[in-house]
């Protein structure tokens, strides 16, 4: 019995994994690489083609609490399964899509798959399979999204160049389904233990959510986390574009990121099992200030790949931040649905972060909006840190 259920929880961060490889790195890594394309074929600007982003992020944000509780309800590989369908169809869609608006309905439909497939359910059955290290495992799982983008970057902007972005977009949505779909169905469970049952009979709702002062501090600094990570995430590319790089260069330069990514992943989950999480975050964050200073003179090439480094780094921190926080603040107990109100506050910065970077690129500057998100990233800091000062012990 205790053999079987040591080689189901490996096989559940196995499939947490690949999940992440190809579902998370294809959907929300790469996709910015079809700005240009998209946008040039349709005519529209680029403020524009990134409200899909930001669709995309306000679907997940008002899915989160929802799939929190449902996980507490239904078996978690049956929402996953529906996840896969909906994320790997959707974007397959979206190479039928001939106008914008379209674009926005299917970004929906792929921000609902997401949801019910990756960070909340793996987030949800990681932590309770692995207790003891489930930093560890968070940071093996999320690693999944930076080798996925790195091998996803250099595939898809070739990809991008052979064929059209519609041929791209059936190709990458037919192997979502393909590979998530048989790990959703066969493997991804909950543990069979008391607590997990306990859970799916208790009756809790958000209504029972103390706002403390500490938790709205928390809030606060995640959702401007995920302003900053995701407005700039979405428009290195076309950053880079303007500079007048080459689509070799950028690729490099977004593979260069991805594989920091990786390793901060693997090293994030580590650091955050050993060391306190206010200074793992300070760790992170002050990676985060110096690549900022690093794009705002991005003219220079060598600083490009330096900032590719640092950012990759960072992005840890929206994988395992919230998921350390919503223990931090509210214990294990009712996991699931705390960590839908935590990802819900997170995801609605989110949305906002690739809108504004494209309003604000194509009415003034990039170099503008990297000033900005270096400001955010100082206040959001601050917030996290007070937030955290006088946090529960984790359970």
């Amino acid at each position: 019995m205790l053999k079987n259920f040591k080689l189901r929880k490996w096989l559940v961060l196995a499939a947490s994994f690949i999940i992440m490889s190809v579902s998370f790195s294809i959907v929300n890594n790469i996709t910015s690489l079809f700005l240009n394309p998209v946008t040039q074929k349709l005519g529209v600007s680029i403020s524009s083609f990134s409200l899909i982003f930001t669709i995309g992020a306000i679907t997940t944000a008002l899915m989160s609490p929802i799939i929190g509780q449902l996980i507490a309800k239904f078996p978690l590989g049956l929402i996953m399964s529906l996840g896969a369908i909906l994320a790997g169809g959707g974007f397959f869609c979206y190479a039928l899509a001939t106008k914008i608006w379209m674009f926005y309905l299917i970004a929906a439909i792929v921000g609902i798959g997401m949801t019910c497939l990756t960070t909340i359910p793996i987030s949800t059955a990681l932590t309770h399979w692995f207790e003891d290290k489930k930093g560890t495992a968070l940071g093996i799982a999320m690693a999944g999204s930076g080798t996925g983008s790195f091998i996803w970057m250099q595939v898809v902007s070739r990809m991008l160049v052979k064929f059209s972005y519609q041929t791209t977009y059936a190709i990458l949505g037919i192997i979502i389904l393909v590979v998530c779909l048989p790990l959703t169905m066969f493997i991804m469970r909950m543990p069979p233990d008391a607590t997990i049952k306990t859970q799916k009979k208790d009756k809790i709702s958000y209504h029972d959510i103390h706002w403390s002062l500490q938790l709205i501090l928390f809030a606060a600094g995640l959702f401007l986390l995920g302003m900053s990570i995701s407005g700039t995430k979405m428009h290195i590319q076309p950053y880079l574009t303007t500079l007048g790089h080459s689509l070799t260069f950028n690729a490099n330069v977004g593979s260069t990121q991805a594989i920091f990514a990786l390793l901060g992943s693997l090293v994030g989950g580590y650091i955050f099992d050993k060391l306190s999480l206010k200074t793992s975050i300070s760790i992170f964050i002050l990676m985060a200030l110096i690549s900022y200073i690093c794009l705002i003179y991005g003219a220079y090439p060598p600083l490009l790949f330096i900032f590719a480094t640092l950012f990759g780094l960072c992005l840890c921190l929206p994988s395992l931040l919230p998921a350390y926080g919503t223990s931090a603040l509210f214990g294990k107990e009712h996991y699931a649905m705390h960590l839908g109100f935590i990802s819900m506050i997170f995801t609605l910065g989110s949305a906002l972060g690739p809108v504004i970077s494209g309003f604000i690129a194509d009415y003034l500057s990039y170099t503008l909006v990297w000033i900005i998100y270096f400001i955010l990233t100082v206040i959001y800091f601050t917030c996290l840190l007070i937030s955290l000062k006088s946090k529960k012990p984790q359970n």
